[in-house]
């Protein structure tokens, strides 16, 4: 197997594991009960930054971190990556805190679209007829799942939209997957001692209302949003954009497998209407994939 083979191979079990990982994420929200979500955002970026610090100093790059930041196009890039970032989490926020949950899951769904295109447009990417049919599938289901929950609405863009631009920011800047996000935590720092700050001062809990359990939990949630956001970093790295994001459907296919066998929600035509026309563009795009034909070696 060539190098450039082994680096695919090496993306796709990167962008998968991404997916599944973060298809536990509707899981640990539905353990933690009725929490405010402003407040798993807040852990999620300070355990993250604090985990991150750890990769960090074991990886000795707190040097190269360090030139990050007198790096001023990169830096600047960066920032960028982190505001798409930021708003992806608090769009997402409130969809959760205004009833809009499954606007919000329609974005993710309509992210690998989103991304695609902006492969084409902002990194250049090229595709042929059986991507572009492929393609056509995916997008054949995500239209009957948008019907079907009466329309589009803005949520659903925003979080595909924000997401989608921080995905391809991320990839332009081809940085490594760690220093990348902890600069990005890093910069997200003044915001979180600021709302924790206000959490102290207002008499509030700093986790989940108290006790051993929601500690844990809280400390938790940094693990669930570094591990797959390194994943997916490293996937996007060593992919194409069109690849990398219809692997992302393992996200929504986990999360509906979750939602089927521990939560005891049932697979209704519906889904199989979304899900169907989705698992056979991606079927038909890796089946279509041309095949690296090995030299003969001569015989003498």
């Amino acid at each position: 197997m060539s190098g450039s083979e082994q680096n695919r191979m090496r993306g796709i079990i990167f962008a998968v594991s991404a997916g599944i990982l973060w298809g536990f994420v509707p899981v640990y929200i539905h353990f933690l009960g009725d929490v405010d979500p402003f407040e798993v955002v807040a852990h999620r970026s300070l355990w993250s930054l604090v985990l991150l610090v750890g990769l960090v100093l074991w990886r000795r790059q707190m040097k190269l971190a360090r030139q990050i930041f007198c790096d001023k196009k990169l830096l600047a890039g960066l920032a960028i990556s982190t505001l798409f970032l930021l708003a992806n989490w608090t769009v997402f926020v409130y969809a959760v805190q205004s009833g809009h949950v499954v606007s919000a899951a329609l974005g993710y769904f309509i992210y690998p679209i989103c991304s695609v295109l902006l492969g084409i447009f902002v990194l250049g990417d090229r595709l042929d007829r059986w991507t572009w049919l492929a393609l056509g599938c995916v997008a054949c289901g995500v239209l009957a799942k948008s019907v079907l929950i009466a329309g589009v609405p803005w949520i659903a863009l925003l979080v595909a939209g924000s997401f989608a631009l921080y995905a391809v920011t991320r990839k332009r800047l081809n940085i490594d997957p760690i220093l990348g996000l902890f600069v990005e935590t890093l910069l997200l720092l003044p915001a979180i001692i600021g709302f924790f700050g206000w959490l102290a001062w207002s008499g509030q809990s700093l986790f989940f209302g108290g006790g051993a359990l929601f500690v844990v939990l809280a400390l938790f949630v940094g693990v669930l949003t570094v591990v797959p956001l390194i994943l997916f970093h490293a996937g996007n790295r060593l992919l194409n954009m069109t690849m990398s994001s219809l692997l992302f459907y393992s996200n929504p296919t986990t999360q509906l497998l979750f939602a089927i066998w521990l939560l005891g929600e049932a697979f209704s035509v519906q889904d199989l209407l979304a899900f169907g026309p989705i698992w056979s563009g991606i079927a038909l795009y890796f089946v279509t994939r041309p095949k690296r034909v090995r030299p003969v070696m001569p015989t003498g």
